[in-house]
């Protein structure tokens, strides 16, 4: 079985951006749409002012620099990306793949549970969001009536919107990600439920070239879905609850 590459799948090859799009996303403080801190909020113009501050350097001279820090967009469970990131640095060990060929999986099989991982996250994150402009008890017993990730997307999406999940990907440009989500939470179940060889390398390569764009689909979701009330909670404030997404 043919072994996982290490790391160059993106344009720079040599310091690969795991953070992809969040490395520059903050909420606009006006709409709440998620945006590049670095210009106008693409909903309402909202645009972030720099600061300009000053100080005597050693030799007595006044300098100024213009400096810009906006809280950022992305919580502490965001940091799956670096797990990821480490994992698919990490070379494979003898054992790994001498086990990997006698099962056939991968010896990277992890990246495909981390990246659900990090997917269920972003989603709950997004209904949370979703939900904020109704009644409490209402969202909230929404969120508890359709606790899983299959419910969510299935399900409590067309109750909130009137459409399906897909139909908006596929209206936002982001069609191709659907069909990787239900391979992806197919195969994860699959593993989970016995099936040793449901995550192969294929898959995992799969997963990894495609982690930009499954959260790049994220954000324009969230923009279309969920922007218009600055008041809703961000995406890195985690929700307090007895339950937790299964």
């Amino acid at each position: 079985m043919a072994e996982v590459e290490g790391p160059g799948l993106w344009a720079d090859k040599e310091k690969p951006n795991w953070l992809g799009v969040w490395s520059r996303l903050s909420h606009c403080p006006s709409c709440h749409t998620l945006m590049n801190s670095s210009g106008p909020c693409p909903k309402c113009g909202f645009a972030f002012e720099p600061m300009e501050h000053r100080w005597t350097d050693a030799s007595g001279a006044t300098r100024t620099h213009l400096s810009m820090a906006v809280p950022g967009a992305f919580s502490v469970t965001t940091a799956t990306l670096s797990l990821m990131q480490r994992e698919w640095e990490r070379p494979a060990s003898e054992n790994e793949k001498s086990q990997s060929f006698i099962e056939q999986v991968s010896p990277k099989l992890i990246l495909v549970i981390l990246f659900w991982t990090l997917f269920e996250h972003l989603m709950d994150r997004f209904f949370n969001t979703a939900v904020a402009s109704l009644p409490e008890g209402v969202g909230r017993d929404l969120l508890e009536r359709y606790a899983s990730i299959g419910s969510r997307m299935g399900r409590l999406y067309p109750l909130l919107f009137g459409t399906t999940l897909e139909a908006d990907l596929a209206a936002l440009g982001h069609g191709r990600v659907s069909g990787h989500l239900r391979k992806v939470q197919a195969r994860r179940n699959d593993f989970v439920h016995g099936n040793a060889s449901a995550i192969d390398d294929p898959l995992v390569r799969e997963t990894v070239e495609r982690l930009h764009e499954v959260q790049e689909a994220v954000v324009a979701l969230f923009n279309l879905r969920c922007a218009g009330n600055p008041g809703a909670p961000p995406m890195w404030r985690e929700r307090e609850r007895k339950g937790r997404v299964r």
